[in-house]
């Protein structure tokens, strides 16, 4: 009797843990499946899409991947990322002059030939746009133009653009020209020049499909602005790039977004009904930057902070000066995708759930031992028919269980237990020991 009971109280335990432990699909909105490609590395990389980051958490950490017996796979989720060298110089600065332009000259003196492509030019001032010719040497005598109209801003709201990108060369000297705007009277002053040699390798991305929404072009202020919809919120975008048809020019160019035209704003009402009212949400700047185009040399690529939230809807404004409007072809835009990498285990097929408000991240300890995921062999993994969980049931259609409101202390409970079962069971041991050591002498004595 006391063996059977023991037995019970096993399996209800192994049940009430398996309750606590299991994966249940009903508190995620979506699923998808994932195919793996055929190999024989360890492990899988899936890169997300847009239909994730647009359902996830802004912290990613409702994302499941679920094995056919209804396990959670463990994996790492990471975010390849560019990769920037920068070799910077602080040259002499010699030879300072003006022109008959009222130009600010210097001139850099490395002491020897060093490789660079790029000089940032810190000049004095609030708001400007002055132009910038730079030319090299290795005499100081004979100099050979390398650009022959670069721009450094200063925005009114605090917004600066100092770096011109030169062709790459090893000159030891360079002279630096900037130019006062038509209105200025007084000379600029150069405060101070930084050479630097720059390497980037870009990570893998995705082209995201925008939406022309809107071209304005605002003849007061001289500025283009373009506005756009990308479908989805939350997306890592990394970059965006403009085709533009003109063959010289340089312009200050401002990136910003929000989620929605308008929101409702709840009025207060004496009757108590419910009353809203339509707002324009403001738009929050992300990012700015300069694109040109002039002899042998562009950028037209402007490089979204990896930390910045990326809304639903972005505008781009394009600052003319005196200039006429850009021709502008077509704006487009990239996202570089966090990466999830699991172990390739038997148990396929495999099944991603995300949208989740009841679930905090997970903890695995793939992420403590898988150390650089981005570096380990590993076979292809993607997403196919991304689509509602037909299983899932809103918050608020059913109480949550006591057994999901107290998991930590559910888990005492069971070790709890679990020790004084442990302990019963020992307990028993030794009496049935005891007492069958007892018949033995009472059999021998009787003999």
């Amino acid at each position: 009797m006391t063996k059977s009971r023991i037995l019970v109280t096993v399996v209800l335990l192994c049940v009430m843990a398996g309750s606590v432990f299991s994966f249940d699909s009903t508190k995620w909105e979506y699923r998808a499946d994932v195919t793996i490609e055929d190999g024989t590395d360890k492990y899988c990389g899936l890169s997300l899409t847009p239909d994730i980051y647009n359902a996830a958490k802004v912290n990613l950490g409702d994302i499941r991947l679920v094995d056919d017996s209804g396990e959670q796979v463990p994996y790492v989720l990471a975010k390849p990322r560019d990769i920037t060298e920068e070799l910077n110089y602080t040259p002499a600065m010699i030879n300072r002059s003006t022109n008959a332009e009222k130009a600010a000259l210097v001139t850099l003196d490395f002491d020897e030939k060093v490789v660079k492509n790029s000089i940032e030019v810190k000049t004095k001032g609030d708001n400007f746009r002055r132009a910038v010719k730079i030319e090299g040497s290795n005499d100081n005598i004979e100099f050979f133009t390398l650009v022959e109209q670069a721009y450094v801003f200063a925005i009114d709201y605090g917004s600066r653009f100092s770096k011109v990108y030169l062709p790459t060369n090893d000159y030891r000297y360079l002279r630096i020209a900037v130019s006062p705007m038509a209105e200025e009277e007084q000379s600029p002053v150069i405060e101070n020049v930084i050479a630097s040699r720059i390497e980037r390798t870009t990570a893998e991305q995705q082209t995201v499909e925008m939406t022309d929404i809107e071209h304005v072009e605002d003849d007061v202020n001289n500025l283009s602005i373009y506005e756009y919809d990308i479908g989805y919120r939350r997306l890592p975008i990394s970059e965006i790039e403009l085709d533009v048809a003109d063959n010289v020019f340089y312009r200050h160019i401002t990136i910003e977004g929000r989620d929605a035209a308008t929101r409702k704003v709840k009025l207060r009402s004496e009757d108590n009904r419910e009353r809203y009212k339509e707002v324009e949400v403001k738009w929050q700047r992300i990012s700015s930057d300069a694109v040109y185009r002039y002899v042998k040399h562009e950028n037209l690529v402007l490089h979204i902070p990896s930390r910045r939230s990326i809304f639903k809807h972005l505008r781009v404004v394009i600052r003319n000066y005196d200039d006429k409007p850009l021709t502008v072809k077509s704006i487009s835009a990239k996202m570089t995708a966090h990466k999830l990498v699991f172990a390739a285990g038997d148990n396929v097929p495999l099944t991603l759930y995300v949208g989740s408000k009841l679930t905090g991240s997970p903890r695995y300890d793939l992420q403590r031992t898988l150390s650089d995921p981005l570096k380990v062999a590993m076979r292809t993994a993607k997403l196919s028919c991304f689509a509602g969980n037909p299983l899932f049931s809103p918050v608020g259609e059913k109480a949550l269980a006591w057994t999901e409101k107290h998991k930590v202390l559910l888990l005492i409970i069971l070790v709890a237990t679990a020790l004084v079962l442990g302990g019963f069971i020992l307990k028993s041991f030794k009496s049935i020991q005891k007492e069958q050591a007892q018949g033995r002498q009472s059999g021998k004595g009787t003999g």
